[in-house]
């Protein structure tokens, strides 16, 4: 049987059997479409859950040898021990390379009090692929910051998995530049099995849905903005980035809500993954992103902020863009967080190396243009990957300016713990490259409950009034998907 394999076709296998990430680039003619990723079927998985560390499959079989001092704990499903085996005993099947479902499944953890995170996670990334997102509540594992406001959901604040299944796939712009071919870089094998298995089966149900169930006031909308703006008038920063969530119950397989938004607008940097908290609990992200976090290729990083949105119309489209978004106002608001990207890659990167180009570039969207700029450096050479994350996470684009006070701002004005939403999606390589989007214009899933934060830059000359219709414009996305 032919061992046939496709974006579709992932997303309606690989789910059923345990976590998935797939990262498509949508958007043929935008210039970053080049391929898409899709992984699955994990050997080993990493989070941080619960202010512990924990690791699963290969990941825990290289960190307890790094790491046999200290005080892990295992758990399968929801039973805890010490751990008391001898590594030796405990994982001789990894060094045969057999995983067996058993191991994959038991999770230990140790306190993040206990572990250097940032080392730990060099040391079991070294040489193996990852797929997964980082939360932005991390932030406080990078900063002396701290995130007091309730959950809205259970998720992990870093999830990453190394795959069993991985393949990449040209975009159609490849294809037509006759750059075809399909790489099974792991398991094309087990997808052949796994395709056997579940074919002319479907549990996808054929109808979706989704309903409202709160949102913010515009009255408390509008006490808020008025408040920033006063921060801002003090001089305490110069933007920030505030956000709400809107909760919505959802009925119907999430799979169809994923491609009911990259039917209705797609996005160069699109994502779907789902994983399970060792709770049990399970977490799915449907995110249309049209933004890039971070990207590195050899020595080359480079981040692509977008700060500036403009509605599209029938008429008047190159004058409205001319006078609205590549106006003073939102290019001033453009270049705080161009400035701020700049000031994180220097910090990694060489000496003179950081440049932008382009700037000011205008993206158009289905619905929206956008204004977008390319930051570039050249990452010095002892620096690593997690470094120049490290150095440059949460985005600038979803804090504002100066990043730790606005971070502290919308510690103080926002009402809920943020979680994945404005972290990123992405992958790291075995030669220490990788790739993340922004997670916005996004929907976080739990159980029958689905969440969609919506925010935006607020600044000394933003209308309270005009902020509030824009956010209900962001919030009518959704819904419009589904209609």
């Amino acid at each position: 049987m032919a061992t046939h394999f496709s974006i579709d076709n992932a997303l309606s296998v690989l789910p059923k059997v345990g976590p998935m990430v797939l990262l498509e680039s949508q958007l043929n003619e935008h210039r970053e479409s080049q391929y898409h990723w899709i992984a699955g079927l994990p050997v080993g998985q990493i989070m941080v859950y619960k202010e512990r560390l924990w690791v699963a499959g290969t990941i825990a079989y290289t960190l307890l040898q790094v790491f046999p001092s200290l005080d892990w704990t295992v758990m399968q499903g929801t039973t805890q021990r010490t751990l008391q085996s001898k590594l030796d005993d405990k994982f001789s099947q990894y060094e045969s390379g057999q995983i067996s479902s058993r191991e994959k499944s038991i999770w230990y953890s140790v306190l993040l009090d206990n572990i250097d995170l940032w080392s730990a996670l060099k040391i079991a990334q070294k040489d193996s692929w990852w797929f997964g997102y980082l939360g932005y509540d991390l932030k406080n594992l990078i900063e002396n910051l701290k995130s007091g406001h309730p959950e809205l959901y259970e998720a992990a604040d870093l999830w990453f998995m190394e795959p069993g299944i991985l393949a990449k796939l040209p975009t159609s712009k490849k294809v037509n530049n006759h750059e075809n071919k399909m790489e099974w870089l792991k398991g094309k094998q087990r997808w052949t099995e796994l395709q056997q298995h579940f074919m002319g089966s479907s549990t996808e149900s054929q109808e979706f849905s989704i309903s409202p169930l709160e949102g913010l006031s515009k009255e408390r909308y509008i006490r808020t903005i008025e408040a920033v703006k006063e921060d801002i008038h003090e001089g305490d920063y110069y933007e920030m980035n505030f956000s709400h969530a809107l909760k919505y119950t959802i009925k119907g397989d999430s799979i169809k809500l994923y491609r009911a938004m990259r039917d209705y607008g797609p996005v160069p940097f699109a994502s779907y993954f789902n994983y399970e908290l060792p709770s049990g609990l399970e977490v799915e992200v449907c995110s249309a992103s049209p933004e890039r976090y971070l990207a590195k290729r050899g020595h080359h990083l480079w981040s692509e902020p977008i700060k500036g949105t403009l509605v599209r119309s029938q008429v008047d489209e190159l004058e409205r863009i001319k006078g609205e978004l590549l106006g003073l106002k939102n290019k001033a608001e453009h270049l705080m967080i161009v400035d701020l990207v700049r000031n994180d890659l220097h910090r990694v990167g060489q000496k003179g190396s950081v440049y932008v180009e382009p700037i000011f570039e205008v993206q158009s969207f289905r619905t929206v243009h956008q204004l977008v700029s390319k930051v570039h450096a050249k990452i010095a050479p002892n620096y690593t990957s997690f470094d120049a994350i490290r150095h440059s996470f949460p985005m600038g684009s979803m804090t504002g300016a100066p990043k730790i006070a606005a971070m502290q701002a919308i510690e103080r004005y926002e009402s809920y713990k943020r979680g994945i939403y404005s972290g990123a999606i992405g992958y790291l390589s075995p030669t220490d490259d990788f790739d993340f989007n922004v997670i916005i214009r996004s929907a976080i899933i739990q159980s029958d409950q689905l969440f969609y934060p919506v925010g935006g830059a607020i600044t000394s000359d933003s209308d309270p009034e005009l902020e509030w219709q824009e956010t209900l414009l962001k919030a009518a996305a959704l819904e419009r998907v589904i209609g």
